[in-house]
């Protein structure tokens, strides 16, 4: 059980505190027996755990569903009909160039999904599926350049509007979920074309919040700081579709590793792993092999009990990305190597403190000794009173901004 992986846990490894607290929390609900030798599960302690299975199991199924690749195209293409029609029509009501751009960016990626789904799933061709959509990207930054540089020859006033905030607010928050479910899946999947798409919904994300930077300024009457916001991401744009396009060159070698090319989707992973091998180091005196080896037992028996929740349905997760990953804090100054055997840094026994000060905050808010109310319920409610508000006076807050 110390072994034990499971990625969507906040607990870093299991301690032989956790091992006992188990035990006695088990006792104490008669779901065990204990006795010098051995331990039973009692009757309420087998179905328990065949529920448990058989709930995990079900779970499991529907997520594998939901993350599949046919799911993630239809759930950009409902975003993007969305997204692509307000956003243009409100852009041309508010000469507002770099939401204009963003309209019609996000209508292209239409040409995307079609791209990835018949070029590469159905054709197999992932990388040249790739490639189409990046040269797509750097084609948008191209025209974001053109139109950026005659918007600012030829300034137009830009009458900001309270729809214009929602929708740009709105963007981030669909392109935000867009990139990160596209670069899960991908990885998942090892969907090259998919992890170049999730690269194109961060930098939607990035046009939407150059769009929001250029209508706070219109309010001042700067409308070339639209313009200009419009042209840096330009060239963010081209900056990193050039990267990608650097890592993919690397596909048509034998030592291509899909887990260099790195995408927001990552983060999942990329945390438990680093809390797990910052905490296997902390807990006892341990060499490479041996924490690898580790790894592998305990991904294997967390794959037995919590099916897709042991990995996230990342079925490449395995000791060869945890080493590179090992490597990489090693690299970071996280961990050294001493003849041998692994020492955390003290920037690693920081980073572990706080990854366990997370868990601990975890742990304590499944404990529940009086009904409180959520704070996330709470926030939400505030945020939808607001944005209720912020509907029903928006011609009035229009007025205010065309005021200054």
């Amino acid at each position: 059980m110390r072994k034990i992986f499971i990625s969507t846990t906040h607990q870093l490894v299991v301690e032989d505190e956790d091992f006992m607290e188990y035990l006695k929390t088990a006792k104490d609900k008669n779901l065990i027996t204990v006795d010098p030798t051995s331990i039973q599960l009692t009757e309420e302690g087998k179905q328990l755990v065949e529920i448990g299975y058989l709930q995990t199991a079900q779970i499991t199924h529907y997520l594998e569903k939901l993350l599949s690749e046919k799911a993630v195209l239809i759930l950009t293409a409902i975003c993007l009909i969305i997204l692509s029609s307000l956003k243009i029509f409100i852009g041309y009501q508010l000469s507002s160039q770099a939401m204009i751009s963003e309209g019609f960016e996000n209508l292209s990626d239409f040409i995307k999904i079609v791209i990835i789904f018949a070029i590469g799933i159905k054709l197999g061709k992932d990388k040249t599926a790739s490639i189409l959509i990046i040269f797509l990207m750097l084609f948008t930054g191209g025209t974001m350049i053109w139109s950026s540089i005659n918007a600012l020859l030829d300034l137009s006033p830009i009458n900001p509007t309270v729809q214009a905030f929602l929708i740009s607010f709105l963007s981030i928050v669909f392109n935000y979920g867009l990139m990160y479910v596209k670069g899960l899946v991908g990885r998942i999947s090892g969907n090259l074309s998919l992890l170049s798409d999730s690269k194109d919904s961060q930098l939607n994300v990035m046009i939407s919040i150059g769009v929001i930077i250029g209508l706070i300024f219109s309010i001042l009457k700067y409308y070339f700081v639209d313009s200009i916001v419009g042209l840096i991401i330009a060239i963010i744009i081209f900056k990193e579709g050039i990267e990608f396009l650097w890592e993919l060159r690397k596909t048509a070698k034998e030592d291509f590793d899909i887990s260099d090319i790195k995408v927001y989707g990552d983060n999942l992973y990329q945390n438990r792993l680093t809390g797990y091998i910052l905490a296997s180091i902390r807990r006892e005196n341990i060499t490479r092999a041996h924490l690898l080896d580790n790894f592998k037992k305990g991904l294997s028996i967390g794959r037995i009990y919590y099916q897709g929740f042991a990995d996230f349905f990342y079925k490449e997760l395995g000791p060869k990305i945890a080493e590179k990953h090992l490597d990489r804090l090693i690299e970071d100054k996280y961990i050294k190597e001493d003849h041998g055997e692994l020492l955390l840094n003290l920037k690693g026994l920081k980073a572990f403190y706080e990854a366990k000060a997370k868990e601990y905050e975890s742990r304590a808010k499944d404990i529940s000794y009086r009904r409180k109310p959520r704070k996330g319920a709470i926030i939400c409610l505030v945020i939808l009173i607001l944005l209720i508000l912020v509907i029903l006076f928006a011609e009035d807050i229009n007025l205010w901004f065309q005021s200054f």
